[in-house]
């Protein structure tokens, strides 16, 4: 044999292989809080001394940071979270799913975020009706006048929500307030929104908020369509198929529902 073959160990990639594993479990056990040394061997089923080597490599590379209560999330991952947050390309993400919910409801489907007080639409497909809505990307409007835009709000406390409408509506009644604030409370409770339309035009909708890793609002969905369509009754049955889609988005933005959801 030639003294320039490369003679490799045959395990040795199997070796980088599991200690990567290792590593990554490791990095798993601490997403929701700091975890102890001990606690992570006995979680892993691994020694304390290979626990203490990989959480010590990983802590050399700032994945890892040592804490009073034991090992939690390093800068590093949390310079990548944060990165990719303000990379993600929501309509990426969420095109097929809206195309998914068009094709099975027929319906227009629409994606949109907040921009401040107001509520800012994406992305839009369009369904098989034949009245249509005219919102399209591009189009903004008073976050508390839209299906998208109080979908948006579901996590708001009440009190910022009265600002918020009197801001938008500084001439409305306390008996609009009230109603508008009464409907935002049975939105939450349902986690989807009904909406009618305010401004004459006869648009209804179903919207649902799409949740990010950290489980917060980031965008929203709805089905919006002409109110000769969207009955009472139909607005019920669409409420499930709007808030299971909303579901599978946030999903592939890693947010996980819990029991309670």
């Amino acid at each position: 044999m030639s003294k320039d073959t490369d003679v490799k160990d045959p395990y040795a990639s199997l070796k980088g292989a599991q200690s990567l594993m290792r590593a990554l479990d490791i990095l798993d056990q601490v997403i929701n809080g700091p975890v102890k040394s001990a606690d992570l061997a006995r979680n892993l089923d691994l020694t304390r001394s290979t626990t203490h080597r990989l959480a010590q490599a990983l802590r050399a590379r700032d994945y890892l940071a040592i804490t009073p209560d034991g090992y939690s999330l390093g800068p590093k991952l949390l310079q990548l979270g944060s990165m990719a947050q303000e990379q993600t390309d929501y309509v990426r993400v969420a095109r097929p799913h809206l195309e998914a919910l068009s094709a099975e409801t027929g319906y227009c489907v629409f994606l949109g975020k907040r921009e401040g007080d107001w509520s800012r639409h994406l992305d839009r497909v369009t369904g098989r009706q034949r009245l249509r809505v005219a919102t399209a990307p591009g189009d903004r409007r008073l976050i508390v006048e839209t299906g998208i835009g109080k979908a948006l709000l579901l996590d708001q406390s009440e009190d910022s929500l009265t600002k918020l409408f009197q801001a938008e509506k500084p001439d409305a009644s306390a008996k609009k307030l009230k109603e508008w604030l009464d409907a935002m409370r049975e939105n939450k409770a349902r986690g989807v929104v009904l909406h009618e339309s305010e401004a004459g035009d006869f648009v209804r909708s179903v919207a649902a908020p799409v949740r990010n890793d950290k489980g917060n609002i980031v965008v929203a969905i709805s089905i919006a369509g002409a109110a000769a369509y969207l009955t009472d009754k139909v607005l019920d049955e669409l409420a499930a198929p709007v808030k299971a889609a909303a579901a599978s988005i946030g999903a592939s933005l890693g947010y996980r529902a819990s029991t309670s959801d």
